[in-house]
């Protein structure tokens, strides 16, 4: 069973967003990158994109983002606002890849992230390089392309 926009209530809407910090709604967009345009990214208008999309038809995409950032507790709250209604089995929408990019960056400490650059240096300029200077948030990662054989490096 799907559940509507409606069933997804702004007010609910409001309160997870009132909830997450503004490193939480970085991590939203980067893990929504791949479905809504970079362009049409910004924090505040996070949810609005996603309902443009369709994506917040039913709550199982905005649960899969809530758990990839590890915020159960919105997750209860976004069942407790959304009724007794049967979940989908809609199809996944985030990329394994930006998960596992996600997981990474999650992970990375700053002597790790340090040492990546050393690694890469060679591959990458130290302009290209110096855009990575502080782990803040995900897009960090941007500067990686991976192809199904080894990595790649892009130039932004």
């Amino acid at each position: 069973m799907d559940i509507n926009l409606s069933t997804i209530n702004d007010r609910t809407l409001l309160d997870i967003n009132n909830e997450l910090e503004s490193s939480e709604v970085a991590a939203l967009c980067f893990l929504c990158s791949d479905v809504v345009s970079r362009k049409h990214l910004e924090e505040v208008k996070l949810f609005s994109r996603l309902s443009e999309k369709g994506l917040l038809e039913n709550n199982t995409f905005l649960k899969e983002l809530l758990r990839t950032i590890h915020r159960e507790d919105l997750i209860i709250r976004l069942k407790a606002g959304s009724g007794n209604l049967e979940e989908t089995d809609a199809r996944r929408v985030l990329s394994n890849f930006r998960i596992m990019l996600y997981k990474i960056y999650d992970d990375m400490t700053v002597d790790g992230l340090e040492s990546m650059k050393l690694l890469l240096k060679s591959k990458l300029g130290k302009r290209h390089l110096d855009h990575c200077k502080v782990r803040t948030h995900p897009h960090t990662f941007k500067c990686l392309k991976f192809n199904s054989t080894q990595p790649q490096m892009t130039k932004s």
